[in-house]
């Protein structure tokens, strides 16, 4: 076995999917990906996300007290890393993603109506958590394509792990999203 850096601890336990975090404050909206969630009850239905308290996203949820997460499927791999490796302050990463949104049926963020499913959620509290703030977030509503999901994950979902750095893992394969780099962006260039 292999001594591993204990930095290194959120990447060994990467087994859950990527979520789309979709924020939104006033008229500015943010789409982020997000590795670090964890349901946290059934009754009541919550779940607890950690972000950096640098994110807008962060600052988008403190303010509206509400937030959305999207599971994205193979098709949004690139969306994905693109709104990764790009922060909402420079970028309107709802624009240059190019995904179809709607407005949600109980919180202000934009529904990711191409991801297989939308989590609605309301900030129930925030708490301090080493360097990164824990948002524990009550679940208002769940819509969910039933192509993907039906009592469960169907085969048809193909769900993105993130593997560390620029790579992702879909079912059995790596994949290298390495030519995705932060940057400029000309104006009127959608990704998605």
């Amino acid at each position: 076995m292999a001594n591993i850096p204990v930095k290194k601890f959120s990447q060994i336990l990467a087994t859950h999917p990527i979520i789309l975090l979709s924020s939104r404050s006033g008229r500015s909206n943010s789409i982020s990906p997000l590795t670090r969630y964890l349901p946290l009850s059934d009754d009541p239905p919550l779940i607890g996300i950690s972000l950096k308290p640098s994110s807008s996203s962060y600052h988008y949820i403190r303010e509206s007290g509400d937030f959305i997460l999207a599971v994205p499927n193979k098709t949004h791999l690139k969306v994905v890393h693109f709104c990764g490796v790009h922060t909402g302050r420079d970028t309107d990463k709802v624009f240059h993603s190019n995904l179809p949104t709607s407005r949600a049926k109980s919180v202000s963020p934009l529904l990711l109506t191409s991801c297989m499913a939308n989590i609605e959620c309301k900030v129930r509290d925030i708490f301090r958590s080493g360097n990164r703030p824990f948002i524990c977030g009550e679940i208002l509503t769940i819509t969910a394509d039933s192509y993907y999901y039906d009592q469960d994950w169907l085969p048809t979902a193909d769900l993105i792990y993130y593997n560390g750095g620029n790579t992702y893992r879909m079912r059995d394969k790596i994949i290298d999203m390495s030519p995705i780099r932060p940057g400029y962006i000309p104006p009127g260039t959608v990704i998605g």
